[in-house]
């Protein structure tokens, strides 16, 4: 038995154990199904003469069937490219063409925009045919694979929220290794569970808590779409120990009628990430369900596991991301490649198994991000005297204003103090003036906030260089299919606003 097919090592431990549960299909498939279901899979890709590398790519939500696919993938070593089904029909046009799969598989919703994709001389198949192979198939005989741990698992690409998608590689090295820095932060053993509600097209979606419990023989909800309601009458109803979710889906949750009512005593942790964390978050579900929020940070090139703040500093340290993980290095440097001192900002770079070899097609960006095997995030941050991380931003959104350099989080942290605004996103544009100048959006509780009375107050906390140019109060920050800031919708907006005037 292969030391990386934890399906097929749990399916022989324990294979009546229920091992993933689709709240949307009201179905749900034991470590055994998991087993056999992936065998018959793997030969029927053996009759479409798939082989080891070919790519597949999918446009489909998470599901049992997905589950299904990635073991059958794992031990063939074909790599999954999971797509984005909320992009145009051009925007996946341009990722088949880039990772050229030999098998498309969609699901039954989205047949109208495969339909106008670029399949010409690939195979195709749907979700509804995955299923019928699994409960169907005459050939049941058992293939043996050696799972092959620099074998790539998946193609990830990146959101392209600041730019071209670009095809990560995920390997099965990256996974074990994730898996394991994951379990020993949290303690996660066979009797935990979590819901899924994260999209397959990102890493999160599958090595936050998927994977990882999978490893341990735990048990895995699937629910297809984010609803906040329905996650909490399922985080009781199921008795849940551990849960994934943006700060976004976090406040939409508490602002439920019935989130004082259900009872959450189950719930060891909630895992959050993707964007800042606010410690006003932090602090309200402390008080309110006793529940402890861990903010941590990961990135699609490596882990995601890689830094976790401890519950018991979640208050004492607002707005860490807490210290590295187990099994991976991190240094901060200064421009010049020299290791920074503690509240010295630099970039964030990691080195370990959990860092990706590379991005698939894109030698040149392989080698201007990965160096001498250390991964340089693009991330801004810096130590405090204890060792504890926090973040400044992305290296891109640093801009240099009049000859200072000015990161739009520690502008964002100043304006979400001011009582009265929820949500503040800082963006830079150029300035014939100042080269570069900042621009905020923020959202307010109520209709009394004005942009003066916004400006009076940063007069008062921050130097005058680092004040934004130009400032909209928005009713919603626009976000992304994940849940981040959209900042292309906020560059269109403030390039509509300026042609307008």
């Amino acid at each position: 038995m292969d030391t990386l097919d934890w399906t097929a090592k749990w399916a022989d431990y324990t294979p009546e154990k229920i091992a993933i549960t689709s709240y949307d299909a009201n179905k749900s498939y034991t470590y055994s199904d998991l087993h056999i279901y992936a065998n018959r899979l793997i030969n029927k890709f053996i009759e479409l003469n798939l082989e080891e590398g070919d790519r597949i790519a999918i446009l489909a939500e998470h599901s049992l069937e997905y589950i299904v696919l990635f073991v059958a993938c794992q031990r063939m070593g074909l790599v999954i490219v999971p797509l984005n089904y909320r992009l145009s029909v051009n925007e996946i046009s341009k990722l088949i063409l880039d990772c050229t799969p030999r098998l498309f598989i969609e699901n039954e919703n989205h047949y109208d925009k495969a339909e106008q994709l670029p399949l010409q001389n690939i195979k195709k198949i749907s979700f509804k045919d995955l299923e019928y192979f699994f409960h169907n198939s005459e050939n049941t005989s058992e293939k043996a694979f050696k799972i092959k741990e620099d074998n790539p698992l998946f193609i990830f690409y990146t959101s392209g929220t600041t730019g071209t998608p670009k095809g990560v590689i995920y390997t099965n090295k990256m996974m074990f290794w994730n898996s394991l820095n994951t379990s020993m932060q949290l303690g996660i053993t066979f009797r935990d569970s979590t819901i899924n509600t994260l999209p397959p097209y990102h890493t999160s979606g599958w090595h936050i808590f998927v994977t990882p419990l999978l490893h341990k023989g735990a048990h895995i909800g699937m629910l297809e779409k984010f609803d906040a309601e329905k996650i909490l009458c399922l985080l009781e109803l199921n008795k849940t120990t551990l849960f994934m979710a943006l700060p976004t889906m976090l406040l939409m949750m508490q602002k439920t009628a019935i989130f004082k009512e259900v009872d959450l005593k189950k719930l060891r942790y909630i895992i959050s990430g993707g964007e800042k964390v606010p410690s006003e978050l932090v602090s309200y579900w402390k008080n309110e369900k006793n529940i402890h929020i861990r903010p941590g940070y990961g990135l699609t090139e490596a882990g995601p596991s890689i830094t976790s703040l401890h519950h018991k500093m979640a208050e004492l340290k607002p707005n860490s991301i807490g210290k590295p993980n187990f099994y991976l290095d991190l240094k901060i440097v200064n421009k010049n490649g020299e290791i920074v001192k503690t509240n010295e900002v630099g970039e964030l770079c990691i080195k370990g198994n959990i860092v990706t070899p590379g991005y698939w097609n894109n030698s040149v960006k392989t080698s201007s991000k990965i160096k001498k095997g250390w991964l340089f995030t693009g991330d801004f941050a810096y130590y405090d005297e204890e060792g504890f991380l926090y973040m400044k931003g992305r290296k891109n959104d640093m801009y240099i204003s009049g000859g200072e350099n000015i990161y739009p989080q520690e502008i964002e942290v100043q304006l979400e103090l001011i009582k009265g605004i929820k949500k503040a996103v800082v963006l830079s544009v150029k300035d014939e003036k100042w080269g570069e100048c900042g621009m905020a959006f923020v959202t307010t509780e109520s209709d009394t906030l004005s942009v003066v009375q916004i400006r009076e107050y940063l007069k008062e906390n921050l130097v005058a260089f680092k004040h934004p140019k130009h400032l909209f109060i928005l009713d919603e920050i626009p976000l992304t299919s994940l849940g981040k800031v959209s900042r292309k919708k906020l560059y269109h907006y403030f390039n509509t606003i300026k042609s307008q005037q």
